[in-house]
């Protein structure tokens, strides 16, 4: 006997997700200007941060991951399109946005298309200095919460952010003081984000911190040391020591309330999560990563482009998908995270990207690619540039003053204290070269000392 067609398709809807591959949930946690050495796990000795150490425990510690870039608009370019900064749309700071699609196709695009229910919460990684929230929807997020241009990020109580496109004033707040602390809201946002959708899901939650404002949240910092003053464009402290602990801390804490929201839903064990940085620590609002050893071993920090201002913490926490926890030495960037979700989704990646994807390391199946070289390009500062191959890591800055490119092995000098650049001419030489013929023409970055 034909059964009706009605009645064959609802047999269908209910044993079909039977057979059925669950899909991972992807949540990435960005901070801003979180040094090397800012977490336990990788070496702190004043910051308490129990829960990222407990991540990275459970899971993959990446010990040679770099951001997009040394500052923030540029770094987060990268991690949306899957291009390093000689290739990317945005490759510097300032009122710049990408580029309508199809251009500059962004990661959640293409897991939107997937079927991925995507958020973006807290500080925008589609722009810099702009006030257009529908762009960020435009670029392949169904939800935003939070401000698109950096500026607006750089302070504790924001006066708005945006709903969707709907701009929300927070009453009370004045920028150094206020009611809603911008952490707190975000992370607040996320946990219904996560709980009232439906999986599969891609978080992309942006936390403004520990960036300059350095100002705790309230009753944070021991002894009451609370702000005193403003002077200029940062909140003013009396100890931006104890204000940059505090909240490194509390985005911890936060960063709990974010697992323990995956843990009440019942899928924090098929959700990758992955907490980095944006850039190296800060100079700024009073802070030195000095103060707090910040860097680590590395040199220097934001607006570097020695180690301490490109090499980033990143923990990789799944519980169905790391069949291994420990450490990796993979060497890995912002530019993979675009290939790595895709073969997460299991879609194709677009073709022509820099990025490769670490999925074989994080599961520890199949064959890790590697790099042949990472490229970095900074646009302040008379340009600086740098390159890494293998362990060989080329810097060449004040680049429009022929400045005198360095070379550094970072296997035995992870601290770049010994420029062997004349021990080792024919290296620097070939190192060069990739430098001058691997950038991109950029309209609205060019550099007559770089396209030539």
């Amino acid at each position: 006997m034909k059964l009706p067609t009605l009645y064959c398709a609802a047999i269908l809807a209910l044993i079909l997700p039977i057979f059925a591959k669950e899909q991972t949930n992807i949540v990435f946690i960005i901070a801003d200007d979180l040094g090397y050495g800012d977490l336990g796990c990788y070496g702190q000795k004043t910051i308490q941060t129990p829960v990222l150490d407990k991540l990275a425990a459970e899971g993959i510690r990446f010990t040679q991951q770099y951001s997009g870039s040394t500052v923030c608009a540029p770094s987060r370019s990268a991690l949306m399109t899957g291009q390093d900064t000689g290739s990317t749309w945005l490759r510097g700071n300032g009122e710049f946005e990408l580029r309508p699609d199809p251009d500059d196709l962004t990661v959640a695009t293409l897991l939107q298309r997937a079927g991925y229910r995507t958020a973006m919460i807290g500080k925008s990684c589609i722009s810099g200095n702009t006030q257009n929230p529908q762009h960020v929807l435009d670029k392949g997020f169904d939800v935003f919460y939070g401000t698109t241009s950096h500026k607006d990020g750089h302070f504790r109580y924001p006066e708005f952010v945006y709903d969707q496109t709907k701009r929300v004033e927070l009453d009370g707040n004045k920028l150094h003081s206020g009611k809603f602390y911008d952490v707190e809201l975000y992370t607040t946002r996320a946990e219904h984000f996560i709980r009232e959708t439906k999986d599969p899901f891609f978080l992309l939650l942006s936390y403004p911190i520990p960036h300059a404002s350095v100002l705790a949240p309230e009753g944070a910092v021991p002894g009451g040391a609370g702000m005193e003053h403003s002077k200029g464009h940062y909140t003013e402290v009396k100890n931006p020591a104890a204000h940059y602990q505090a909240m490194v801390e509390a985005m911890d804490g936060y960063v709990g309330r974010v697992l323990a929201a995956l843990e009440e839903k019942g899928v924090a064990n098929n959700t990758l999560i992955l907490f980095t940085s944006d850039n190296g620590s800060h100079f700024e609002g009073g802070y030195n990563p000095k103060m707090l050893d910040s860097s680590g071993p590395l040199r220097g920090g934001k607006r570097d482009l020695y180690e301490g201002g490109i090499r980033v913490p990143m923990i990789a926490h799944w519980p169905d998908g790391i069949a291994k926890p420990g450490t990796s030495d993979h060497i890995s960037a912002f530019w993979d995270f675009l290939p790595t979700a895709c073969d997460i989704a299991e879609i194709d990646t677009p073709p022509g990207l820099d990025g490769i994807s670490y999925l074989p390391t994080l599961i520890g199946k199949g064959e890790q690619a590697t790099h042949d070289f990472l490229y970095w390009e900074f646009h302040e500062r008379n340009t600086r540039l740098a390159m890494r191959q293998g362990d060989w890591k080329l810097v060449q800055y004040n680049v429009a003053k022929n400045g005198k490119p360095e070379l550094y092995h970072l296997g035995r000098d992870q601290g770049e204290t010994e420029d062997l650049a004349k021990q080792e001419p024919e290296r620097v030489a070939a190192m060069l070269k990739i430098l001058k013929t691997h950038r991109k023409l950029s309209p609205i970055f060019p550099n007559k000392h770089l396209d030539q």
